[in-house]
């Protein structure tokens, strides 16, 4: 009888392993992703003075009139998504990224005092082709959190810039 309570609680652990610390669950706060940029992107995005010279272009939306225009401007195809305005703002971070490497927003960090949102972009697997595509991500994040956030600082191939935002 012991060896069946045993056999079950380790069954029981495992599966718990296996499903309950999964990292799928889209803790990142992106609710859309699209490979698209303002027509207008090179003229006022934000670039790097040193090398690497990344360009970045973020917005942030926090009623839904700002969040339409601001979805018209990135360009966006897919059908916009529901955002709550009274719990969440939302950023709109636009960047280049390889074309046959496509990035992913894994998860936002905030700083301990919430001022300071850093968004690392995946590391790419094996050899990535040297094209600048497209890409912008739509990040909701808590209005009590999102009103004291003054820096956003991306982290792309595994270079942090600090990354000035319109409010």
């Amino acid at each position: 009888m012991t060896i069946n309570k045993s056999l079950l609680a380790l069954t029981l652990f495992l599966l718990l392993l296996l499903f309950g610390c999964s990292n799928d669950t889209n803790d990142s706060g992106v609710i859309a992703s699209e490979k698209t940029l303002p027509s207008n992107f090179h003229e006022v995005a934000f670039e790097r003075e040193t090398t690497p010279l990344f360009q970045f272009l973020i917005r942030k939306a926090v009623n839904q009139s700002e969040f339409e225009q601001t979805w018209n401007l990135y360009g966006f195809e897919d059908k916009i998504p529901n955002v709550s305005f009274h719990e969440k703002d939302v950023f709109f971070i636009g960047v280049h990224e390889s074309g046959s490497c496509p990035y992913k927003v894994k998860n936002v960090e905030l700083s301990s005092d919430n001022n300071t949102m850093t968004v690392p972009l995946s590391e790419p697997d094996g050899a990535c082709t040297s094209d600048a595509t497209p890409r912008t991500f739509v990040i909701q994040i808590d209005k009590e959190v999102s009103k004291g956030i003054e820096n956003v600082v991306i982290v792309q191939n595994r270079v942090e810039t600090n990354v000035p935002f319109e409010n």
